[in-house]
């Protein structure tokens, strides 16, 4: 037996080295026992274990870490973790890649006074290109009440501003990007979209739900194909340190998709994507499919639609109106009829789609269309349909989600500011948002993700302390409504094998046992054991993506 042995609790360097010379040895059949671990499996089977073994990018062996030395055989490289968690690789059910590496190469606003954001503007133009677009993101209303392009014009008077607002359903622009779109006092907003006036009729530089995403489009398309490549390998980064080895993506463009498999041939591709398709253009779905695909790293993803907008901007459909605003119920994307259209179009096609709906009365129009498409089509429970966010649901849908085979696609990151839900929902209403365990609890399946970048944090431990405690960062503010905090375990599932059934892959990840990916994380303390409040400051110490490492990056 030509055994090495490392212990990373010890002697990191020492693990790095041997780790690198095990990928030179390329002439020898290897393998690798990950020994004396407390692996949380997740598996039926074998829920925890000592040990496993990876031969290729696959388990081959799950149990005892003295049947691991006796399986592992000859030319076996091991791992002894002494002691520490091992869990299935983290699986993100909802980011934008592209978008949020790019958010993480820009100026981050949030928390921002209106005259500070100017500040930043200002030297980020100082730093451009006339006519280079000036992008930045995350400014909000808490901290800015007041945003204008009359601030932004005179420190940008030659360069289109972008400025997206945390959520990601508004836009803060300046009079050079609005001509650039060609809006002016007379254009009129589409259906589903709000240009923001002033008492004389002018734009105010606000841009909501269509009209913002039309702005961020325009954005998005001018990037090069150098620019795309960087913000991804952002992404990238950020998702290997965070122990995410798969995530879901709101693609959109075959461009993004040509940049992955490029990053594939290097060797940089760190995380396995599914990519998304956007179904509110005709040409979306079939302008995705020109792309290829493979089966485990780049899949082709679910049909992403919009029900409606947000909370933080006030345009998330609602039953009952905004606290303080008796008039203001949201911004519905689409009319009912419309959307049953939509719904009913991808599922004569088969295909799977994922409803962007934040408001009761959004989540209630969905589900009554694809209640309404599944007696046309008896096929339509078995794709999986998902609602992306789900914050508000009225209680009698709670139970239709597993009636009809929908899944409830959460991110538990919109948790984080309890104080904000109630200035906008008021105490009582806000009292009854997120039911994600009651939704669980009526059988439906909860999958966890991040909405990267859309709510600033990705790191999926911070979003497991979120759902456990539904308290703010620091633990200052919340819960509301402790009834709903998830047991970790719960959490740990919604954001592994709940997620991978999200996607179509529970068969090849989710769990740790033998057969599946080698995508696993190694964390510093057991997160089934530490108190909820502690989840967040748990490290992630190793992440292995079809059994090599990724982080840390070895050089």
């Amino acid at each position: 037996m030509n055994l090495r042995i490392f212990k990373p609790r010890l002697i990191l360097s020492t693990a790095v080295f041997f780790w690198l010379m095990a990928q030179l040895d390329t002439g020898l059949e290897t393998r690798l026992a990950i020994i004396n671990a407390n692996i949380i499996t997740l598996s039926s089977k074998i829920p925890f274990a000592q040990a496993m073994v990876i031969e290729g990018d696959r388990i081959i062996y799950v149990g005892s870490t003295k049947e691991a030395r006796h399986s592992c055989g000859a030319q076996c490289w091991i791992l002894d973790l002494n002691g520490l968690t091992v869990v299935p690789g983290f699986i993100d059910n909802h980011t934008h890649m592209l978008e949020g590496g790019f958010y993480y190469l820009q100026p981050n606003l949030y928390g921002k006074t209106c005259q500070e954001i100017v500040e930043i503007i200002k030297r980020e133009v100082a730093k451009s290109q006339p006519d280079e677009l000036i992008f930045a993101h995350s400014w909000d209303y808490g901290f800015c009440p007041q945003p204008h392009r009359k601030l932004l014009d005179p420190v940008s008077p030659q360069n289109p501003v972008l400025l997206v607002q945390y959520g990601g359903h508004a836009v803060w622009v300046n009079s050079y990007f609005l001509n650039k779109l060609g809006i002016t006092a007379d254009t009129q907003a589409p259906s589903g979209g709000e240009i923001e006036r002033d008492a004389q009729g002018n734009p105010t530089g606000i841009l909501k739900e269509k009209s913002a995403e039309s702005a961020q489009i325009k954005a998005f398309l001018s990037l090069n194909r150098r620019q795309r490549k960087k913000a991804l390998e952002k992404a990238l980064e950020l998702f290997r340190q965070a122990g995410i080895t798969s995530v879901q993506d709101n693609t959109w463009d075959p461009r993004v998709v040509w940049a992955l498999t490029e990053l594939k041939k290097e060797g940089k591709l760190t995380c396995r994507v599914t990519c998304w398709a956007l179904g509110e253009m005709w040409y979306g779905p079939a302008l995705m499919k020109i792309a290829r695909y493979d089966s485990k790293w780049i899949r082709l993803g679910p049909v992403k639609l919009f029900a409606d907008g947000a909370f933080s901007s006030k345009t998330a459909w609602m039953s009952q109106p905004y606290y303080g605003e008796p008039d203001n119920y949201g911004i519905p994307r689409h009319s009912p009829e419309e959307l049953k259209r939509l719904v009913f179009k991808f599922a004569k096609n088969k295909r799977q789609i994922a409803v962007h709906s934040i408001g009761d009365r959004a989540v209630n129009e969905v589900l009554n269309a694809i209640e309404q498409a599944q007696a046309h089509y008896p096929w339509v429970k078995n794709l999986r349909f998902r609602i992306e966010h789900c914050q508000m649901v009225l209680p009698e849908d709670i139970k239709r989600f597993k009636e009809l085979g929908v899944l409830a696609s959460v991110q538990p990151f919109a948790l984080r500011d309890p104080e904000k839900d109630i200035r906008i929902l008021g105490k009582e209403r806000a009292e009854e948002a997120y039911p994600y365990l009651s939704l669980l609890k009526a059988g439906a399946v909860v999958s966890f993700g991040s909405d990267f970048p859309a709510e600033i944090d990705y790191n999926p431990l911070l979003g497991i302390y979120y759902a456990t405690t539904r308290k703010s960062k620091d633990g200052k503010s919340g819960p509301l409504k402790p009834a709903e905090c998830f047991t970790p375990e719960q959490a740990l599932r919604a954001y592994t094998i709940n997620s991978a059934y999200a996607e179509f892959t529970e068969k090849e990840k989710g769990t740790l046992e033998p057969g599946k990916l080698a995508d696993f994380v190694v964390l510093s303390e057991n997160l089934l054991k530490v108190s909820p409040e502690k989840i967040k400051d748990i490290k992630v110490l190793y992440t292995f993506v079809g059994g090599r490492q990724v982080y840390p990056e070895i050089y």
